[in-house]
């Protein structure tokens, strides 16, 4: 829907928009459209992780080798088998390793990268919070080990020889758990005895335990049993090729495989399902075969089928190391073949691949057709109180400076409308004290909407970037078990953004952006950063390729053409207030007639969305749809009404005197309403009508003689004399 200095730990970016809402993907992505399409890339099949916990006895079988004064040789069989199972399960070539055990220092090199002694844009240099997560993770647990010890005296042709047989016998229990949901995928015990012998000839010194030798022995053989142990359980060896009896299969002498051992054979079958918990418990294995190792080579192995009943590419092996059960004939041999196709792999296409469009010569259709860039107004928003105020106008200019580009055009408010004392709080264009010019910028934004002042700014599309969420999460880790001690504060800004159509104000794309900012103190490192500009800067990048992306697009429609401007005429009234109206008879008297007049004030302002259009009365060319209008004038009281322009639009404003004016005008309204239709005037009330005739008159107010049919009738009136 990107948000990225290297320092950020996870990005979530974005892929292009085309119509709608934009999704979030691990990779940043732009489609390229060319004349030349090359075969879609041969995908290879992702390793599982596996991340491996140091090997440990139980503190039961501790306690009792420290009393019996083997502890010594317990923990180099459990070091030495740590250094050796890495180094097995690597020889399977079935797993992605990541590191645990040695991950304090991991640790350490990230630590000096962060500490500003080490070149970060160094692309090898290391990433605090890139650690690869692990699918498994493998815990090796003895839980028995005892070692025997015997010696005696062996008479020969020398004299009497002293020999000593050292014996180890161990018993553990591997566990691998799916890291994703926590729970048990699989326990296998491992066991193993490992012996050496000793033997001091007659009249030789000898310095050192020779029988040492086989701590070395059982720790490789610890090692391999549960490598091997892991890989037939998460990735079973499989049958790559079988030809007359023949099947190759894709594990090496390096992984555990020798000449004469005996594999099971089984093809996956149907999925089993716990009938109670609804619990998948992977699928059945059935059995098809027997084979034995005839070569174990450095890539692959290759083994003699003996029972064939099915045996066929992708069919799994197992390890059978009770030999073969006493029913198979060991001199059996099969002579079948694989079933499945042979040859060079298809190159259909997937279901789900596009179609590869047809080569075109025709530069035309090559090169998109020359068009003139996007304007774009930017408005930001700020939702969360815990982002400051004067971090919107940062988050504005680093989306602004994303967003521009060969197609997009930005033209912001705070540029082209705000005062210059808005931009530049000090320095030659702070401009004064004086707070005029930020009450207009203020009005403009309490009278205008985004869509509105856009068009008043000439712009095709909106873009409106908000500040959502803020939030913050503090995690320590103290693990003993790999001297691991860190806290992690960790910050996460959502923001979200729209494209808005400049005339119907209608959507066009949109999309949310997190991004996450995490540092890390140890006991040697302690880091101090300001997170929220970190995270401002990564969501504006993210967003403004977003938004190149969305405007490279062809397809989205970015803008309708706006309407033809209509003219809307607005007339403005005095609410409620009339005076009667005063003609001379035939006899020069002046006598109250029975018309009533409204009262107008002219020069009144008219604003239009903020924006000052002239004054009323008058007409106005407006952009047709719904616009916020503002009328003022010295002495009135301003007025607002929401106007839905179209062609012909006539409006009449009821205005009101300031409270000042309103009661002067209470005092005139009390004379006029005692005054009698047809009543001849005495000369103190035309006195008063004439006070009253000039103040209507300073305050360029006349009259609205609309609801009267004929002015003439009955004599010239007074107020037209007086008005004049």
């Amino acid at each position: 829907m990107n948000i990225m200095t290297r320092s950020v730990w996870r990005r979530a970016r974005f892929a292009p928009l085309a119509l709608a809402i934009v999704g979030m993907s691990v990779t940043t992505a732009t489609a390229l459209v060319t004349a030349t399409q090359s075969p879609p890339p041969t995908t290879t099949p992702e390793k599982p992780r596996l991340a491996i916990r140091a090997i440990a006895a139980t503190p039961a079988v501790t306690a009792q080798a420290k009393v019996d004064g083997t502890d010594n040789a317990l923990m180099q069989i459990e070091q030495g088998a740590d250094v050796q199972l890495l180094s097995a399960i690597e020889a399977t070539r079935r797993f992605e390793i990541v590191a645990r055990a040695d991950l304090p220092s991991i640790i350490k090199e990230q630590d000096l990268t962060q500490s500003g002694n080490v070149n970060i844009l160094d692309p090898q240099a290391a990433r605090a919070f890139q650690l690869a997560g692990a699918r498994y993770v493998a815990t090796l647990t003895i839980s028995n080990y005892q070692e025997v010890v015997e010696r005696t005296d062996l008479l020969n042709q020398f004299g009497t020889s002293k020999a000593e047989r050292r014996t180890i016998n161990l018993q553990a229990v591997l566990k691998i758990f799916d890291s994703t949901t926590g729970s048990l995928f699989r326990s296998t015990p491992v066991t193993l005895s490992e012996s050496a012998v000793n033997e001091i000839m007659p009249g030789v010194e000898q310095k050192g335990v020779k029988t040492n030798v086989v701590l070395g022995a059982v720790a490789k053989k610890l090692a391999s049993d549960v490598a091997n142990a892991i890989a037939d359980s998460l990735a079973p060896a499989r049958v790559i090729g079988y030809t007359l009896g023949q099947i190759t299969f894709n594990r090496s002498a390096e992984s555990g495989v020798s000449a004469g051992q005996i594999y099971e054979v089984f093809v996956p079958g149907s999925a089993m399902i716990d009938p109670d918990t609804g619990e998948q418990l992977g699928a059945e294995e059935v059995h098809v075969g027997w084979a034995r190792v005839t070569d174990a080579g450095a890539r692959f192995s290759t083994a003699q089928a003996i029972e064939d009943r099915g045996i066929d590419r992708g069919a799994m092996l197992r390890l059978r190391t009770q030999g073969l059960p006493a029913d198979i004939d060991p001199n059996a041999k099969a002579t079948g073949s694989s079933a499945s196709t042979s040859g060079a792999a298809s190159t259909s296409a997937s279901p789900s691949a596009p179609a590869t469009a047809p080569a075109t010569t025709d530069p035309a259709a090559i090169a998109p057709a020359a068009s003139a860039p996007i304007r774009m107004a930017i408005f930001v928003k700020q939702r969360p109180v815990s982002v400051a105020p004067e971090k919107v106008s940062v988050f504005e200019d680093l989306v602004s400076a994303d967003s521009t580009g060969p197609g997009v055009q930005i033209i912001r408010r705070e540029d082209l409308v705000n005062a210059v004392n808005r931009i530049a709080p000090a320095g030659p264009n702070a401009g004064t004290d004086l707070l005029g010019s930020e009450a207009v910028d203020r009005i403009l934004s309490n009278q205008t909407s985004a869509v509105q002042l856009a068009a008043q700014m000439k712009a095709d599309v909106i873009l409106t970037a908000s500040i959502t969420a803020l939030q913050r999460f503090k995690r320590r880790l103290d693990d003993p078990s790999t001297g691991t001690h860190t806290d992690v504060d960790q910050w996460t800004l959502v923001t979200t953004y729209g494209l808005i159509d400049g005339v119907t104000g209608a959507s066009l794309a949109a999309g949310t952006v997190q991004s996450d900012y995490a540092k890390r103190d140890t006991p040697e490192l302690k880091v101090e950063v300001d997170a929220i500009d970190v995270l401002l800067r990564d969501a504006a990048s993210r967003i403004g390729a977003a938004v190149r992306a969305t405007v490279a697009d062809t397809r989205t429609r970015l803008a309708a053409a706006p309407a033809a401007d209509v003219m809307v005429k607005f007339t403005a009234v005095l609410a409620d207030l009339s005076i009667p109206d005063v003609r001379t008879n035939e006899a020069g008297e002046y006598v109250v007639g029975a018309n009533n007049y409204n009262l107008q004030p002219m020069n009144v302002l008219v604003k239009v969305d903020g924006v000052a259009m002239g004054a009323a009365p008058g007409a106005f060319p407006l952009r047709p749809g719904l616009h916020r209008a503002r009328f003022e004038r010295p002495g009135l009281e301003p007025m607002e009404m929401m106007v839905n322009a179209r062609e012909g639009l006539e409006i009449s404003v009821p205005l009101q005197f300031t409270p000042e004016g309103r009661a002067n005008w209470q005092r005139d309204a009390v004379f006029f309403n005692d005054l009698k239709n047809g009543a001849v005037m005495r000369d103190a009330e035309l006195i008063k009508v004439r006070a009253v005739a000039d103040f209507l008159r300073q305050s360029n107010i006349r009259l609205d003689t609309t609801n009267v049919q004929n002015l003439n009738l009955g004599g010239q009136s007074i107020w037209w004399q007086l008005l004049q």
